[in-house]
């Protein structure tokens, strides 16, 4: 049976089929450098794309037969392996990717894998995570008043002792820089495969509107029997291990006081001093509450779509036109089959009874002249083939303006509810996109309603990118960023 399941795994998970392919560092550096350390649950195809691109350029400096062809290929390519999800959104006018739960298994287990030996191997916070877990579920799963009064009474003497000690003096025992940092890094180790967990619940979410989708444009089964599959379906997943667990998850995540806890927390471990030199980890724990509510907040939009299927199946009307056209698709499937085996056709007809448009005399607009064009001698305009793809390649180099990461700045620097002026804002998050980035934080005071005071003036010292020595002095107004300031739709959610 192992056998069997590790064979299977092999040959048909899309997980394997990543870490066997041929190209698969390229494919996991790329997706890890966009997807993770760009910290986006979702991209737009034409950024993606362009990213795409660039990367293909810094590669070919030195491989130039590696990725060699166009970057649509390799995007299609990879959502047919299952390694991208390709879908719409309402808030987006192109089609958006995402990493499915295998690329997330096959980051996470390189990421892992690559890690091992630079990271510190937490034996000891582990076994005590482990010990911890256990008695939990000794203590939680038994209905026993008095095991659960005997295990109070040894933690309320256990706390007194405790206060005693203090209150007569004695030293308070304290963890050691080492095990600060054991249990420091196996917090990031959990976090790190909770934000990978999130895409399996909603690859569950979806399969079931997918479903729910393939029977209703059957026609074979009435809305009874669909909505009814539906709702058991939906009732299923939240009785499942998966939707209890997830359900509670944004229960306790999205209450205001233990988000209040949790930024306590995390205020408190940025300042120990043990942890001081882990900058990747202790940012990656500073982003934990908003990057955890965006990932929430994707998988309940999954589950507000299939709420939205739903209704669509009450709407009589709607499912009248569906039963009818469903009707007219299998008799022209039928009368195909006959035609089939009835030897060669010579022609086919389709006649289609549309019902007749009415329409309002008082819509007709009145007469217009027509315009009058000039007359232009057309004349034949040749292109320079070099000269194009040295401009292609200049637009593809310029540096983005990413407004997200301006607004995610603010957010972290007005998280614990104090203002923050620009200047000091720019101290820690130094400007690396010259003028053009501050121009962003401009526009996003502006939008974001935030206080712009002319009558004090800050000047703000830019070096000058690629690669100049000088620094040029910029006076600006005096911009102060307010927390909960007012955003446009969207624009606070972490991508």
């Amino acid at each position: 049976m192992r056998r069997d399941s590790i064979r299977t795994f092999f040959e048909a998970s899309p997980t394997a089929r990543l870490l066997r392919s041929d190209h698969a560092p390229l494919i996991l550096d790329f997706l890890h450098r966009v997807f993770k350390s760009g910290e986006l649950i979702s991209i737009g195809q034409t950024d993606l794309r362009t990213r795409l691109t660039v990367y293909q350029e810094e590669i070919h400096e030195t491989e130039p037969n590696l990725l060699a062809g166009p970057p649509e290929r390799y995007l299609t390519q990879w959502s047919d392996a299952g390694w991208l999800q390709r879908f719409l959104e309402a808030v987006s006018i192109e089609p958006q990717f995402q990493l499915t739960r295998y690329a997330e298994e096959a980051i996470q287990f390189v990421d892992a894998a690559v890690t091992r030996g630079s990271n510190l191997v937490g034996t000891e916070s582990r076994l005590r995570l482990v010990i911890d877990t256990l008695e939990d579920i000794v203590r939680g799963a038994s209905a026993n008043p008095d095991r659960r009064l005997e295990y109070l009474r040894a933690q309320r003497a256990l706390i007194d002792a405790e206060i005693h000690a203090i209150e007569s003096g004695k030293s308070v025992q304290v963890y050691r820089p080492a095990q600060i940092r054991e249990r420091f890094q196996t917090a990031v180790d959990l976090l790190r495969a909770l934000q990978s967990d999130f895409r399996a619940v909603e690859e569950r979410f979806q399969s079931i509107a997918r479903e729910v989708q393939q029977l209703q444009a059957s026609g074979n089964d009435s809305r009874g029997r669909i909505l009814g599959h539906a709702l058991d379906s939906e009732d299923l997943l939240k009785q499942q291990d998966e939707g209890i667990s997830f359900f509670a998850f944004v229960s306790f995540l999205f209450s205001p006081n233990q988000q209040a806890i949790l930024r306590k927390n995390i205020e408190e471990i940025q300042r120990l001093s043990a942890l001081a030199d882990q900058h990747e980890s202790l940012a990656r724990i500073r982003r934990m509450v908003p990057s955890l509510l965006a990932e929430a907040e994707k998988v309940m939009r999954t589950t507000a779509r299939l709420s939205g299927t739903l209704r669509r199946l009450l709407d009589a009307r709607a499912a009248a036109h569906r039963f009818r056209l469903a009707s007219v698709l299998r008799d022209i499937r039928q009368h195909a089959l006959r035609l089939r085996g009835s030897g060669e056709v010579q022609s086919i007809q389709l006649i289609v009874d549309a019902e007749a448009e009415i329409g309002s005399a008082m819509s007709r607009t009145f007469w217009v002249p027509p315009l009058d064009f000039d007359q232009k001698q057309l004349t034949e305009q040749v292109i320079d083939p070099r000269h194009a793809q040295a401009m292609a390649t200049a637009f593809a180099r310029l540096q983005r303006l990413d407004m997200r990461k301006l607004r995610e700045h603010i957010r972290e620097a007005t998280l614990l509810g104090h203002s923050e002026t620009l200047a000091n804002l720019l101290n820690r998050w130094p400007l690396t996109g010259g003028v053009v980035e501050l121009l962003g934080y401009l526009q996003i005071a502006h939008d974001d309603s935030h206080n712009i005071d002319p009558t004090r003036i800050d000047r703000i010292n830019i070096l000058q990118p690629r690669g100049r020595a000088s620094v040029l002095q910029v006076s600006i107004p005096r911009i102060v960023f307010h927390p909960k300031a007012t955003t446009r739709e969207m624009a606070t959610k972490p991508r």
